[in-house]
């Protein structure tokens, strides 16, 4: 997960038209390309790879030198992925000075040896040693034989390690900052959701926290309320004592014989003081001995002997 500009060197000499790797050198390498640029890309979206022949192995170095130290994101990773197969030119000394020169520089090589292995061994052994920073350069050789030569690649340190796409890859905040900064912003808003998520299931669990809630509105209500001048607040009491009403339960004929049924509650109930306080003292945030609800019952139970009186009325 490391961002990296990454440049791939490939061998294009006339040895690469051996068959001991399967169906050829450039062939096989070919493949072993398509995978490390791959990997580089799928590990970091703004990792960058860029692709050169190499002829002359330092010369092909100093230029992917000259490359990386012009690249645009200056927070990428320098690193050269270079693939030898054919017989080096250079000393031990030659390649030892090169090798200080890019690490001097900050820059990581990779390095795949295969083909003429046998030869080069002992000189890229001594190159990656010189050039070797933190353990971020590596060198891979691998002998002819039936396997793939992308197959061995796959598992070796150069993609596990350099890109992290098929392994585990712990992020450096020094040479990935942005990443590490977009990882982290990430785990906090993942944090702060399931808290929500929790706080939100807790809510629910628990009823008495919004029931006294809801008893306090009530009281305000109750102590603001002019029940004399609303006539609203009157037709819902009235309503909340025929809820209350035992013989709400049964059937309109046995309630009342009449085909008519008032919404108002009997003139007993209201003259029933007992039943009146047991029924108000059940009603949240509602204080009985109230002057203006005592008003309002009074007012209601004026209004209900009236309609009774002209119900007789018109009955006779």
């Amino acid at each position: 997960m490391t961002l990296e500009a990454t440049i791939i060197c490939v061998d294009n000499s006339e040895w690469m038209r051996n068959g001991d790797f399967v169906p050829s050198r450039f062939d096989a390498q070919k493949d072993a390309v398509n995978l490390i640029c791959a990997a580089k890309t799928q590990a970091n979206p703004e990792s960058s790879v860029a692709i050169m022949s190499m002829a002359d192995f330092t010369t092909s170095m100093r230029i992917a030198q000259l490359a990386l130290r012009h690249r645009q994101n200056k927070h990428q990773h320098q690193r050269i992925v270079a693939f030898v197969g054919s017989p080096l030119k250079e000393s031990k000394e030659e390649l030892s000075q090169l090798a200080k020169n890019l690490k001097k520089n900050d820059i990581a090589v990779d390095i795949i040896n295969f083909g003429e292995e046998a030869s080069n061994v002992e000189k890229l052994e001594c190159f990656i040693n010189d050039v070797k920073k933190n353990d971020e350069s590596h060198l891979l050789t691998v002998p002819a034989g039936p396997h793939m030569l992308s197959d061995v690649i796959v598992d070796s340190k150069i993609i596990v390690e350099g890109s992290g796409a098929y392994g585990a890859q712990f992020i450096n905040a020094d040479t990935d900052p942005e990443l590490a900064l977009a990882l982290k912003l990430s785990l906090e808003e993942e944090q702060q959701r399931l808290e929500r998520e929790r706080k939100a299931k807790g809510g629910d669990d628990s009823t008495s926290g919004s029931g006294e809630s809801q008893d306090v509105q009530m009281t305000a209500v109750s102590s603001d309320a002019n029940f004399e001048d609303d006539p609203d607040l009157q037709q819902a009491l009235a309503l909340s004592l025929e809820q209350s009403d035992p013989m709400q339960g049964q059937e309109p004929s046995a309630a009342k014989p009449d085909a008519q049924q008032s919404t108002a509650p009997s003139t007993d109930a209201f003259n029933d003081q007992e039943f009146l306080n047991s029924t108000l003292k059940n009603l949240p945030g509602v204080d009985p001995n109230d002057e203006r609800i005592k008003n309002a019952l009074a007012d209601l139970s004026k209004k209900d002997e009236k309609k009774d009186d002209e119900k007789k009325d018109e009955q006779k």
